[in-house]
């Protein structure tokens, strides 16, 4: 008769059950992330790992990415195209197509490049169109191609550890007794005696059930994350699709495009994890990558909209704040800036652009102490439905506005700030208390939103203007 007695549960079985549990679901789930990322390739997709930071943010080195072939009318401005290296023999490159030149010849360009590639591509070097991203499952290759051996070595060391700690539970699976108590465990693999006539469900062992269970959560994540569309970024587990192109911007501590089409994601481009997100009903254009989309606010009948950062800072005391945009509302609102709180309403609000209830433009800050609320307008109306660059600079005394890059007004009587931590946000926000503060919410487009910690001087301010947004 088997023994199917246990006195009591051996002292650190749970822990030892888990932790072994833990480690055959990281193994398992890196095998079967590698597996789900080479599937492509057998419906003839091509699938490389990427070599370099050249796309970041969106796409780094150790990313795998699988590029879907595509008929050439599909390859239009904005996509991410897999295309034999003009530069470099027997070596393909993964960059954005910014045009496509008179002469047919394809011109590309990474994200995180500031000029387009030297050599153009020809349409019959590409291999296909960027659709899924696997983030980070082929680092080794990178590593071991570029001998970064130490990260080889940890990685190595890494799936060494929990390879044992994998086996961590062999003798709670085999029904041993404890090795340091001698205390006896359930026997899992001699089949019980069972009167005729008795039908006895087998026993299956905790450690299988969970494993099992684990891989299904894993296999539905990917599964789901591949063929939505929607994924987050964020998922070391996820696939991902391609947004559209964001702008390189130098210098910039916030950088908002407004490129995330279809989800309710703000990307901050420029490096520093300013991103955020549209609440209301915000929205962004529909159309191709080529459309140059922006975001939009107040069109379906609510202006109770605004896109703001997810993670508070410290309000600066020297700044630039820049902003494309277009409206024909002459209710006014708030363009752009900070504010106390992610609410509809802040406590604290200053260093914004807005329309005042004269249709004409506004900066303004708040004084430290007693709180004087510093104001600068433009000469001329702005509600005229053409885009429009507007500029707002600071630092302890000297305050300027620019407008379609002409300085508007100018003033030195502004030295220090009221000082709180708050949020970026474009759209809804209370003018309460501001000189010709009219309505809350802004109705309108807004593009090409940056934030500097520096001011911005006349030539660059009229380059920005001059390059569009």
């Amino acid at each position: 008769m088997p023994n199917r007695t246990a006195t009591r549960p051996c002292v650190g079985d749970a822990p030892r059950l888990l932790l072994a549990v833990a480690a055959r679901t990281v193994l398992w789930s890196v095998l079967l992330v590698a597996v789900w990322a080479a599937l492509p390739a057998a419906f003839g997709w091509q699938v490389t790992t990427v070599a370099s930071d050249s796309m970041a943010p969106g796409i780094r080195a150790g990313d795998v990415v699988a590029a879907m072939p595509v008929d050439a009318e599909a390859v239009t401005p904005g996509r991410v195209l897999l295309v034999d290296d003009p530069d470099h023999e027997e070596r393909l490159r993964l960059h954005r197509l910014e045009r496509i030149e008179q002469d047919g010849a394809l011109r590309l360009r990474g994200d995180a490049n500031a000029e387009a590639d030297r050599t153009p591509v020809a349409p019959t070097a590409v291999h296909g169109v960027g659709v899924l991203r696997f983030p980070g499952i082929g680092l080794p290759t990178v590593w071991i191609r570029s001998g970064a051996w130490t990260s080889v070595a940890l990685a190595a060391a890494v799936a060494a550890v929990l390879a044992v700690l994998a086996r961590a539970d062999r003798d709670i699976v085999a029904g041993r007794p404890c090795r340091r108590c001698g205390t006896p465990r359930w026997d899992l693999h001699t089949r019980a005696l069972t009167p005729v006539g008795v039908v006895r469900p087998r026993s299956t062992s905790l450690p299988i059930v969970a494993a099992l269970a684990a891989t299904t959560i894993v296999l539905s994540t990917m599964a789901a994350a591949g063929f939505s569309g929607t994924t987050n970024s964020a998922s070391s587990l996820r696939s991902q699709t391609f947004g559209c192109f964001h702008d390189p911007a130098p210098g910039a501590v916030l950088a908002w495009d407004f490129a995330d089409k279809g989800d309710r994601r703000v990307t901050d481009s420029s490096g520093t994890g300013a991103d955020g997100r549209f609440i209301g009903d915000g929205t962004r254009t529909i159309g191709s990558c080529a459309d140059n989309p922006h975001a939009s606010f107040g069109t379906t009948g609510s202006a109770e909209t605004w896109a703001v950062t997810d993670t508070a800072v410290s309000a600066p005391n020297a700044f630039t704040i820049e902003v494309w945009f277009r409206t024909t509302n002459t209710d006014g609102g708030r363009l752009f800036g900070f504010g106390s709180d992610r609410n509809a309403a802040s406590t604290y609000r200053d260093r914004h652009l807005y329309i005042d209830s004269a249709g004409r433009l506004r900066f303004g800050v708040e004084g430290s102490g007693t709180q004087f609320k510093f104001t600068l307008g433009s000469a001329d109306v702005v509600t005229d439905d053409v885009w429009h660059h507007a500029v707002g600079t600071f630092q302890a005394r000297s305050m300027t506005l620019w407008l379609d890059g002409v300085q508007q007004g100018a003033r030195s009587d502004a030295v220090t700030l009221r000082q709180y931590d708050g949020y970026w946000r474009a759209g809804r926000q209370t003018l309460a208390g501001w000189p010709d503060g009219a309505g809350y919410g802004f109705t309108g487009d807004v593009d090409t939103v940056r934030v500097y910690d520096d001011v911005l001087d006349a030539s660059t301010i009229a380059a920005h203007h001059a390059a569009g947004r």
